[in-house]
């Protein structure tokens, strides 16, 4: 397999998990939207709405950075390489 196959496949498993990540966002939105003003937030969920953006944030961050390494890859390579 070459490199460029591999960071192909880095780069679509990353983002296939910042899709994920993305959903599951998604997902809580009615229950989130739903919500009353007047409810206490005490008696919100609120480790489930952390773990869901702190997944989002760290799957977004990993394609960033492989995004941002892949091209700084391609613009010291030569073409065709």
């Amino acid at each position: 397999m070459s490199n460029e196959t591999n960071a192909l496949l880095a780069l679509k498993n990353a983002w296939n998990g910042a899709i994920a990540a993305s959903d599951r966002l998604r997902e809580l939105a009615p229950a989130l939207g739903a919500l009353a003003e007047d409810t206490d937030v005490a008696t919100i969920d609120l480790e489930t709405y952390r773990q869901a953006t702190l997944a989002h944030a760290i799957a977004a961050e990993a394609v960033r950075g492989l995004v941002e390494q892949l091209q700084r890859h391609t613009a010291v390579a030569p073409q065709g390489t």
